[in-house]
């Protein structure tokens, strides 16, 4: 006889049960709720938003039915704009036959030539950058399918392509890297702050700044091409050193800003070497930023000097030439005292240094005419080192080592201590 064992009895709360009835629901297939799509975007707007709100149906099949519709609308207009910038091979054929025109249009020039036509050669190389960067490649038509596809097949197929398809995007702007450093390069183009401007925008676009510091010495040390008569291009040597031949800060700030982007230390070392610690940079500086200044100081002596005889004639007490003196000295005393608390003041402003500073004794002339290159030591600091804050003066490595020493060999340090966070 067996014996009896009572049935067993689960007990079940009442939030499972409900999540066990909820999964047991009808939910729409993913093939109906793609047919339902379909023919909710084939109908007009007004149709769709009354089957929306329509009661009869249910609030998941809603729910389900309004995210895929507003998947579809989001992706086609990425879509679109892909099949817009992308490039067939017959326009990357047109594109590589027109760079070689222009480079030998003007590397095959007999004379010197024409400042237009070398930079109407950059702006194209330019404009063609433009339609490079943000397009791909066509992908090549497969003329059988996979199952077909055979040692024989893949062979025949490669015999009978033709040689311009192989040129891809990379491969154009290959071309317009080389092409456009060969013009530079030639040697009679002349150089001037147009086509250098031009230059490192096309290179900064394609992301090949390798040769910014070559072609910033070339620009400060090429020859003049001298065109004679009989035919004979000569060439007259340049000073370095003149303020003519500083880059100007746009373009230098630009080419920095593509160096440290390439994260190459040796690189960005380099074009600030090349722009900002020449001397042709600190005399142009000077001309443009010193040099009103300075005539002003220069004129102040002759300008107190008829304002104190002017004054003189006002007044009854003493003697004119003695008036004339004691006015001279208060006008004077006054200028120079003013203009030396602002020459201290704008060169000892700190406010923008941020991991880089001056090392004690360096003369104040020099902190301001090197002021550029003090920030772009400090851009590049922040650029290798942490992020965040909290974390500064914690880095180590090799290159930081080198950095660190690089700073103090031009005047500077890196993470000065007394003026880092919490070290007051």
């Amino acid at each position: 006889m067996k014996a009896f064992a009572p049935p067993r009895t689960v007990s079940v709360c009442q939030l499972c049960r409900q999540t066990s009835t909820r999964q047991t629901a009808p939910w729409p297939s993913t093939g109906r709720v793609a047919q339902q799509s379909r023919l909710i975007s084939s109908t007009p707007t007004r149709t769709r938003v009354q089957s929306r709100d329509t009661p009869t149906t249910p609030a998941s099949c809603r729910q389900s039915r309004r995210w895929f519709v507003s998947d579809t609308t989001a992706s086609a207009p990425a879509n679109i704009s892909a099949v817009v910038t992308q490039l067939s091979q017959k326009e990357l054929s047109d594109f590589h036959a027109r760079i070689e025109e222009l480079a030998k249009h003007v590397l095959d020039h007999p004379a010197v030539p024409d400042e237009a036509i070398v930079l109407k050669a950059l702006e194209e190389y330019l404009s063609m950058a433009r339609k490079l960067v943000g397009a791909k490649d066509t992908a090549q038509k497969q003329t059988t399918t996979q199952t077909e596809k055979t040692a024989t097949s893949a062979l025949l197929s490669n015999l009978n392509t033709p040689s311009n398809s192989s040129i891809t995007r990379s491969r154009i702007m290959d071309a317009l890297t080389t092409r456009a450093f060969d013009m530079l390069i030639y040697r009679p183009v002349f150089i001037t702050p147009d086509m250098l401007k031009t230059y490192v925008e096309l290179q900064c676009l394609l992301q090949r700044p390798e040769s910014f510091p070559a072609v910033f010495k070339l620009y400060r040390e090429k020859p003049v091409p001298r065109p004679s008569k009989d035919g004979v291009v000569a060439y007259d040597e340049t000073n370095p050193d003149k303020p003519n031949a500083a880059v100007a800060p746009a373009v230098a700030d630009m080419a920095i800003d593509a160096a440290i982007d390439s994260r190459d230390l040796s690189l960005a070392l380099g074009t600030i070497d090349a722009t900002y610690c020449t001397k042709a940079y600190k005399r142009s500086k000077f001309l443009r930023s010193a040099l009103f200044p300075l005539t002003g100081f220069l004129l102040t002596p002759p300008a107190a000097y008829t304002l104190a005889t002017r004054f003189s004639d006002y007044q009854t007490t003493m003697d004119p030439a003695m008036a004339t003196n004691i006015a001279m000295a208060g006008i004077m005393t006054y200028t120079m005292a003013v203009g030396t608390v602002g020459y201290v003041a704008l060169t000892t402003a700190n406010d923008q240094m941020v991991r880089v500073t001056w090392a004690p004794g360096v003369p104040l002339w020099e902190r301001w005419v090197r002021e550029e290159e003090r920030s772009a030591f400090d851009k590049l600091s922040q650029a290798w080192g942490f992020a965040s804050k909290d974390k500064w003066g914690e880095e180590e490595g090799e290159e930081w080592e080198y950095l660190k020493e690089f700073c103090g060999l031009r005047g500077m340090m890196l993470d000065r201590v007394e003026l880092m966070d919490g070290m007051e």
